[in-house]
């Protein structure tokens, strides 16, 4: 017959510590073997189940991190809420160390040294999956996008930076020079150059990103990101636009089919900008990641209606420039 494990001692139960902690805290170590906690790092104890958030994740190895470390790269961006595509989500914890320290090594963790100017990271309040608050060392602004630049496309980096100058524009760029003035010549800061004379303010999405860019990459005009249009229900701000030609497109995600009320906003939206004399155009999640030919030929076609002539041909990409 099977011996029942003890149950753990409440004061221990639905925590988050280190083995060395658990011990001193009074768990034998044949208990700290049971199928009921869990070691989702070496030398990480958690008894209230599987890490499940990437709060959760980080928190875990935050109980045995170097005391030079703080959560950086990806990691970083992740817990920052910035958008990255799904791949990154259940990948590996990136964790930076000051160069001289040993990076940490281990199932799970990427460890980096960097000498990067300072703050290169601040303490952030977050919530786990259980709503605990809890410290985290997570990338200043500008040292997530150095950092993450390697690892990202263009078309990815690009997004990141949008959604970063939507928190705060000024302090932002200014983080980000002073991180590339520091580190003009190592990894990740040529790629983060090119993508900010490509990042736009105001870009509420990833995918509205990636279809600024996708029409761009096609030969058309740079548009505006969502200016001012004066329109029968007061001032609209379109997703992109080309005043200069009365042309706007609209981006519409799967919430926009689904839900009744925002559908129907969104019909509302678009009569008001074709009764204030624009030319809208609907965009798709399939115009972005899976062909974009119906929605280049479509603002292609506007445009020139509107006055716009280009000496070079319109150009349908093959593949969509990023994945969802």
């Amino acid at each position: 017959m099977t011996r029942r494990a003890r149950p753990l001692p409440d004061h221990v139960r639905n925590e988050t510590m280190s083995t060395a902690e658990a011990l001193a805290r009074g768990v034998d170590v044949d208990r700290l073997r049971r199928a009921d906690v869990v070691h989702p790092f070496h030398g990480v104890v958690v008894t209230g189940g599987r890490p499940r958030s990437i709060v959760d994740r980080a928190w875990a190895y935050a109980q045995v991190m170097p005391a030079s470390g703080w959560f950086s790269h990806s990691t970083s961006a992740l817990l920052l809420c910035l958008p990255l595509s799904r791949s990154h989500e259940q990948g590996p914890l990136h964790v930076t160390v000051d160069r001289g320290s040993r990076a940490p090594r281990g199932a799970g963790v990427v460890g980096h040294q960097r000498e990067l100017p300072s703050p290169s990271w601040s303490t952030h309040l977050m919530p786990t999956s259980a709503r605990e608050l809890v410290p985290l060392r997570v990338a200043t602004p500008g040292a997530a996008a150095l950092t993450t630049a390697s690892l990202l496309s263009l078309p990815d980096l690009v997004a990141l930076i949008d959604a970063l100058r939507l928190v705060d524009e000024s302090a932002v760029l200014q983080d980000i020079d002073r991180m590339l003035d520091h580190s003009a010549r190592r990894a990740g800061a040529a790629a983060l150059r090119r993508a900010l004379a490509l990042s736009e303010a105001g870009v509420r999405s990833r995918a509205e990103t990636h279809l600024r860019l996708t029409l761009s990459a096609a030969g058309l005009p740079r548009a505006c990101v969502a200016p001012a249009v004066a329109t029968p229900l007061g001032e609209l701000h379109p997703d992109l636009a080309w005043p200069e030609f009365g042309v706007l497109v609209e981006y519409e995600g799967e919430h926009h089919r689904t839900d009744a009320r925002q559908f129907a906003s969104d019909l509302g939206r678009f009569d008001a900008f074709a009764d204030a004399g624009w030319y809208p155009v609907r965009a798709t999640k399939d115009d972005v990641y899976s062909s974009s030919r119906r929605v280049v030929s479509t603002v292609a076609r506007r445009l020139r209606g509107a006055g716009w002539r280009s000496r070079r041909p319109v150009r349908h990409l093959p593949t969509p420039i990023a994945t969802p």
